[in-house]
């Protein structure tokens, strides 16, 4: 599942450099149009997740008939939220200026944001299939679909952004229309490979699942979007600096989607072995091996970053003010992923026990609580992007540690 994220992330970072092709403008109207799509798409899937440990359970109890009704509350929740989502997307050019970003960054990005919005459709259906199947067990599978789909993704863009012969193409809209195309594929072939997997079949008598399924991943939406929205949330921020510190802001970014997607791969983890170890009374094992396995990513996460700050930022922005922007900003990214992955395991394993709150408490109170009203206070001081990175980790590591302890106290007394 890590893998999977990382491949997710791939695709974005490579979105991403090939926007820089067309200069900061254009890198910084990509950037505000994908993060906003992401913002939406990560509370629509995380309300969606909420039935990975309700399947994992059924899985494991061999329980056939919570599993077809599991599939249509999967369904359903996925046209409610399609229904939600899309023309939020789509008109996002119309309201965001509200928020002071430049009219003309805006107008060079519908395209590619409209682009986004058709493509949380096959989005979504991609979340319900992947949640099947990651509660299966069945990663790899994932894994090998979804990386597929990078030189795909990449070949498209080139085609769609510059295009071919006498034909000039669509500009940074082609990006968008090659993220719509990748996933259609990516969801026909989860589909046939759910059904191959003998995982089909529908029971229209839905309504309790759903229900529940609502329960359980409304909560986990909310501390996605409180966890990754203020990060994405930054950009439209960071864009108020202009264009300069808006690419640099966009560069650690995506390193920081990176190193997220191992955080969230792990807690994807934790969380299905969980809900089926629950399921037959044995969850103490699963306790130390996703904890050691959060603490030797974060190091890890920690040491990478810190060792190509430098030399990445150098490499990718041409400006060398932009480039030393972007260093520390990779630098404070670094030293908030000490923690982040020991966080994020921890709520994954009170997810697999169906405790959804108190995470969803804690991630709100760090990542909004303490962020917000700090960044207000450092950019306001004159600090800038560098200011708003600032408060980007402080609330970070205060929502991990608060989650830490919350699963210290919550182990003890699970396996007192």
């Amino acid at each position: 599942m890590t893998l999977v994220a990382l491949v997710n992330m791939a695709m974005s970072v490579t979105d991403t450099l090939m926007a820089a092709s067309f200069g900061a403008g254009g890198l910084a109207a990509v950037a505000v149009g994908s993060d906003f799509y992401s913002i939406v798409f990560v509370f629509a899937a995380g309300c969606i997740s909420g039935l990975a440990p309700l399947y994992a359970a059924a899985a494991e109890a061999q329980d056939n008939t919570s599993l077809r009704r599991l599939r249509a509350a999967g369904w359903m929740l996925a046209v409610l939220l399609t229904l939600v989502t899309v023309p939020l997307v789509w008109a996002a050019p119309d309201y965001l200026r509200w928020l002071g970003i430049p009219e003309a960054l805006l107008d060079d990005g519908r395209g590619y944001t409209q682009a986004m919005a058709a493509t949380l459709v096959p989005m979504l259906c991609v979340a319900v299939l992947r949640n099947r199947l990651l509660a299966l067990e069945r990663p790899g599978l994932i894994a090998r679909i979804t990386t597929c789909a990078i030189p795909a993704n990449a070949a498209l863009n080139w085609m769609l952004m510059h295009g071919v012969g006498t034909w000039s193409g669509f500009g940074i809209t082609g990006l968008g229309l090659s993220s719509l195309l990748v996933a259609c594929g990516i969801a026909v072939v989860l589909g046939l490979a759910c059904k191959r997997q003998g995982d089909w079949g529908l029971e229209c008598a839905a309504i309790r699942e759903l229900r529940e399924a609502l329960r359980v991943g409304l909560p986990i939406g909310f501390t996605m979007l409180a966890e990754l929205g203020v990060f994405l949330g930054a950009t439209l921020f960071a864009a108020r600096f202009g264009a300069e510190a808006a690419a640099a802001h966009a560069l650690t970014i995506r390193l920081a989607g990176l190193v997220y997607a191992v955080s969230i791969g792990l807690q994807q983890g934790a969380a299905v072995r969980m809900a089926r170890r629950s399921e037959v009374g044995d969850q103490r094992f699963t306790f130390t091996a996703c904890t050691r396995l959060a603490l030797a990513a974060g190091l890890a996460h920690a040491a990478i970053l810190g060792a190509v700050a430098v030399p990445l930022a150098g490499a990718v922005l041409q400006d060398p003010a932009t480039a030393a922007t972007a260093a520390g900003l990779i630098m404070l990214l670094a030293l908030s992923e000490l923690l982040v992955p020991i966080g994020a395991v921890a709520t994954g394993l009170m997810r697999g026990l169906k405790d959804t709150r108190m995470p969803m408490v804690y991630s709100l109170l760090g990542n909004w609580g303490v962020t917000l009203p700090t960044a207000l206070l450092l950019t306001a001081a004159g600090l800038g992007v560098t200011g708003l990175w600032i408060a980007l980790a402080s609330g970070s590591l205060i929502a991990s540690a608060l989650t830490v302890l919350r699963l210290r106290r919550y182990r003890a007394l699970r396996l007192a």
